[in-house]
């Protein structure tokens, strides 16, 4: 079993949409606190249409996005790891919607977290696929989707 990750910067539509494809996606599980863009097609409901019409589910985990708090001190500190702690401790009580994103893929079907930031190693989505991890404790392995 396998959860991977991607965020869409730098990508269109199209980009986006075939390395979805070509890792057998059939869940996108947006962990954005503010699921909107600036980006055409990446909003909660222009995404999920574009997902749909490729018969991909689309799910919204607001509740797992990093608080407005956290991501503030992040931009003035530039301290990734006091983040990624913090963050950590803000969805210890969200057990349940880890729960389900590792029931998706128990059912066998292959999800992906989505977030903006390009750089898994800079985004709360990396702590979001460790936290599941974890939670399964049979080998789960993450795979986080890199677009060159």
């Amino acid at each position: 079993m396998t959860l991977f990750t991607i965020g869409y910067e730098g990508l269109d539509e199209r980009q986006f949409m075939a390395h979805l494809s070509h890792h057998g996606v059939d869940v996108v599980a947006d962990v954005r606190k503010l699921p909107v863009s600036r980006k055409k097609g990446f909003s909660k409901t222009a995404l999920g249409e574009m997902l749909k019409k490729r018969k991909i589910s689309y799910l919204n985990f607001q509740v797992l996005g990093a608080p407005k708090n956290i991501r503030e001190e992040l931009y003035r500190s530039g301290d990734y790891q006091r983040f990624f702690l913090r963050y950590r401790d803000s969805i210890a009580d969200k057990q349940n919607d880890l729960k389900a994103i590792l029931s998706l893929i128990r059912s066998g079907q292959n999800v992906t977290l989505l977030c903006f930031e390009r750089d898994p190693q800079k985004c709360h989505r990396k702590v979001v696929a460790e936290e599941i991890k974890k939670i399964d404790g049979n080998g789960l392995k993450v795979k986080h989707i890199v677009p060159i």
